[in-house]
């Protein structure tokens, strides 16, 4: 149902078209649970072999584009993706060419497989760790927890028990299907409601639109530790620290940031005042000679690197390049 709601909208849209191919793999990987008779070896066998195989990457795929509004997947990522479904893929040829599933060869590409599958899932439970905090995105935030929870029971219950220790408990694989049906239906019963863009749609930086009344008191307080106590240059600055001192509770801190100003991580947010600066330094011939990197951690960067990454998205041009547009003469 998700697959077939989602796939209109999935021409224009990468984050989408991931979403759809982890119902689809997902759905393939419960079809031999579900249709026993499936004819061994046939067309359709072999492509519920491969798709299945396919579900531990292509998580890592959707944890890696809809947990980050900056993270571009690229060619490598869809490589490591499908790394393990090949690697089982030619060991199952393998064995139907007549050699015995207990072969090394066969138990060290199968071992290839699952360790890779681990590092995939393992990778994606850290990727939606991590800045958990800084995601001002409601919906978005359930739905991290969500998946750090249930996918790591899955880790510990079914890969490490099942497959890595060969624990075979009764129960085991009724738990196998229980997680995953919760998993799915938790992020479709959040995903189809008025909320859609919660995970989609692409960040808007500074879209700061006229923000409602009852927020106009909060916004001064925020503009103010912001603009001009520069609250953002503090290292270690976080969410919390700036409800704090604002002394606005933080849900409706992360409403106003995400809600009224437009927000979707609160880097975002920190970044566009350090980029301001940076920016209005780079064109003042005060700065003119003084060295980029030092603008940018006086800004309340940490690393150069983050420092360009956010510079670039902000003016399409290098802090190196903006500088000598405007002074071409240095």
């Amino acid at each position: 149902m998700a697959f077939m709601l989602l796939l209109p909208k999935a021409k224009d849209n990468e984050q989408v078209k991931l979403y759809c191919a982890l119902m689809l793999s997902a759905g393939f990987y419960l079809l031999p649970s579900i249709f026993n008779a499936i004819t061994p070896v046939s067309v359709i066998w072999w492509l519920t072999f491969f798709a299945s195989n396919l579900l531990p990457g292509v998580f890592f795929l959707v944890g890696l584009s809809v947990f980050s509004d900056h993270h571009n997947i690229k060619t490598k990522h869809y490589g490591f993706a499908v790394t393990p479904a090949v690697i089982l893929f030619i060991a199952k040829i393998i064995e139907m060419s007549g050699i015995s599933p207990a072969d090394l060869s066969i138990t060290v590409m199968k071992n290839t497989a699952l360790m890779v599958d681990m590092a995939l899932v393992g990778f994606a439970l850290l990727f939606a760790i991590k800045c958990w905090r800084n995601d001002l995105v409601k919906e978005r935030r359930i739905i991290r927890g969500a998946v750090i929870s249930l996918t790591a029971s899955y880790i510990i219950l079914v890969i490490i028990l099942g497959q890595v220790l060969q624990i075979n408990w009764p129960w085991l694989n009724t738990v196998e299907m229980l997680m995953l049906a919760v998993l799915i239906s938790g992020l479709n019963f959040y995903l189809f409601t008025p909320r859609l863009a919660s995970l989609f749609e692409p960040p808007k930086p500074n879209a700061i639109v006229e923000p409602p009344v009852e927020y106009k008191k909060e916004l001064a307080k925020l503009n103010s530790a912001m603009a001009e106590e520069c609250l953002y240059r503090q290292e270690g600055i976080t969410i919390s620290k700036l409800a704090s001192h604002v002394a606005i509770q933080e849900y409706k801190l992360r409403t106003i940031i995400n809600g009224a100003l437009g927000y979707r991580n609160f880097n975002d947010f920190l970044n566009h005042y350090r980029i301001a600066e940076v920016s209005e330094k780079l064109i003042s011939d005060t700065h003119k000679s003084t060295p980029i990197l030092t603008l940018a951690l006086e800004s309340g960067f940490r690393s150069l690197s983050s420092f360009n990454k956010a510079f670039k998205m902000t003016h399409n041009a290098t802090p190196s390049e903006f500088r000598k547009i405007n002074h071409p003469n240095q």
